[in-house]
Order: C-alpha cells, then sequence, then structure tokens
C-alpha cells in the first residue's frame, strides 16, 4: 500500500513540474525596415514581403506611408529568404531587395534592413544566324552579360537559339559566342563581338543578334623556283677560280649565289653572290690556311622571294694545276 501510494505522488510531482517548465514556442517576430522610400511611394503604393524556404511562402501586403517602411509579424522559426518588393498604384514592381539565409528565433526578434533597388528589366536574346556560313553546325550559344554567361541550347536545326532573362538595371558588356557539338573550347566557331547594352527599370527590350561578318579579300602571288643555269665553266690561275655560267632563263631575278664544296664530306656553302647582271665570279684561295685537291662549284639563280635550283656541279682540280 505505501509502495503504490509513493508512486503516484512521483507521477504528481512530475506532472507539476512539466507543466510548470518553459514553454517553446513555434513562431518568432520578424521586423522589416526601408529606408529611403521614393516620395511617389506614398501615392497608393504597396509593399509585399515574401518569405520563402523550399515550396513554402508567406507573404505580407502592407500599404506604403511616407518614405519609411516598417513592419512587424510572425512567423515559424527557422531560415528563410525574405524578399521586399515595392508595387505601385499600376501593379508593377519598381523597387526590390532580397535578403538570404535569414534565421528567426523562438520568441525572439529578427530585424532585416532593405536595401531597395530599381526593379529589373527583361531582355530577350535571339540569336540570327541566317546569314552565317556554318548555320547547320552551330547548335549552342553563350551569352555574355559582363562576366556571367547564360549558355542555350536547341536539339534541332529547326529550332531557334534564344533566351529571356531578367537583369538589373545598369550598362552591360554584351557578347554571343557560338559553339557547335558542345561548349568545349575547340568546338567554339564564332567568338562574337563585344558590344554594350542598357537595361533600365521595368523596361522590356529584345535583342536580335547577328554574328559579326565581313568580306574577305585573299590575294596571292605566285613565285616559280628560278632555273638554274644551263652552263657553268671553271678556269684555275695562280690559286684563283674563274667561274663564268650562262643566265638563268628565270625573269625577276636578284642575283645569283656561288656554292664550293671542298671535300665530299662536307655540304655546298655560300662563297659569294652576285647582282642578277653580273655572270663571272672569282674565288680567291690564297686566304685559306690549305688549298683542297679539288673542289665542286655550283650556282644558283634567286628572286626576292625564293632560291633556285643549282646548276650541275663542276669539278676543279686545284693542286694538280698548280
Amino acid at each position: 500500500m505505501k509502495t503504490q501510494l509513493h508512486k503516484m505522488v512521483l507521477l504528481a510531482t512530475a506532472l507539476i513540474l512539466v507543466g510548470c517548465g518553459p514553454r517553446i514556442s513555434g513562431d518568432g517576430t520578424l521586423a522589416v525596415t526601408a529606408l529611403n522610400l521614393p516620395v511617389s511611394a506614398d501615392e497608393g503604393w504597396t509593399a509585399q514581403i515574401v518569405c520563402s524556404r523550399g515550396k513554402h511562402e508567406i507573404t505580407q501586403e502592407i500599404v506604403v506611408a511616407g518614405t519609411v517602411l516598417t513592419a512587424e509579424f510572425t512567423i515559424p522559426i527557422g531560415k528563410w529568404d525574405v524578399s521586399l518588393q515595392l508595387i505601385d498604384s499600376s501593379g508593377q514592381i519598381t523597387y526590390q531587395d532580397k535578403v538570404t539565409g535569414v534565421v528567426v528565433y523562438p520568441d525572439t526578434p529578427t530585424s532585416v534592413n532593405f536595401q531597395l533597388k530599381p526593379a529589373h528589366g527583361k531582355v530577350k536574346v535571339i540569336i540570327n544566324l541566317d546569314s552565317h556560313p556554318h548555320a547547320d553546325y552551330i547548335m549552342r550559344a553563350r551569352i555574355h552579360f559582363n562576366d556571367q554567361y547564360k549558355e542555350v541550347i536547341r536539339e534541332s536545326l529547326e529550332e531557334s537559339l534564344e533566351g529571356e532573362y531578367e537583369l538589373a538595371p545598369g550598362s552591360y558588356d554584351f557578347n554571343v559566342e557560338l559553339y557547335t557539338a558542345s561548349f568545349r573550347v575547340g568546338d567554339k566557331i564564332d567568338s562574337g563581338v563585344w558590344d554594350t547594352i542598357k537595361i533600365e527599370p521595368l523596361t522590356e527590350q529584345t535583342i536580335i543578334w547577328n554574328p559579326y561578318l565581313t568580306a574577305l579579300t585573299i590575294t596571292a602571288e605566285i613565285y616559280v623556283l628560278p632555273e638554274a643555269p644551263p652552263k657553268l665553266t671553271a678556269d684555275y690561275f695562280s690559286n684563283q677560280v674563274f667561274l663564268e655560267w650562262e643566265p638563268s632563263p628565270a625573269a625577276d631575278l636578284d642575283g645569283y649565289y656561288i656554292y664550293w664544296q671542298p671535300s665530299p664530306f662536307e655540304p655546298y656553302s655560300v662563297i659569294g653572290s652576285v647582282n642578277s647582271h653580273t655572270r663571272t665570279f672569282i674565288h680567291d684561295l690564297n686566304d685559306l690556311d690549305s688549298i683542297p685537291p679539288r673542289a665542286n662549284y655550283a650556282v644558283a639563280p634567286y628572286s626576292t622571294v625564293l632560291v633556285g635550283y643549282r646548276s650541275k656541279p663542276i669539278t676543279v682540280e686545284l693542286l694538280e694545276l698548280q
């Protein structure tokens, strides 16, 4: 009997303690402030506050009075993304701001101070490929707005490459790059030309982008390799080799190079040159440390661009004739 009574007393005490403990609420308070509203906001404008997380949204609408907006309302605790939009008397969003990751605590006010900016403008970009020589290969495009870009893809040639975007007001560096099968660098077919566009609040504009194409003029000059002199003769006297040749039939020559090969184990090397009107050359061997027993000589014409064929070599016996 005493044991049962003791258990009942303990149970009653536990229930009393639970009832007297702190109660945790599932709601918190969100305090919203926006300063320096435009004077015209006092003419039938409303403020729409949207708290969102995932698919859950809570919307509050407040009539604007004056150039300062303050509002306070209850909201479930947790993390929220909170946006504020000023809507004019015609229903247009004129100013807006968004703060992400706002944590609402139980029974503790959380303050959010908005810095309202002009509402975004819309721009639609249509890429016109009618004049592009490789239009049938272009399946992708990157549309650049400053250092950000959007990618558009078409699945077939019948589809158009276009996109529609909301941008904050301002001036933007704008460009379109064209790609074929992927966005890899090797598949870029057109780098585009940078331009400047202007986005104004609450406006909708369409940009029809055309590839920058210009005429390419290709000219080519054909140079024929000059033919070799048809005949080369040589005389040797007093350590000097006297060379003479018949002119090359090639036109527009600048001159002739003279080559010699003092040994079959060495390549030919240039020992001099003369202008196109000269057809003789003297090779003085007196400055050599040693004179080879024989040497091969050849002559090749040259033009402004090309060195022509060498003549048939002629061998000159040097030591035997001394």
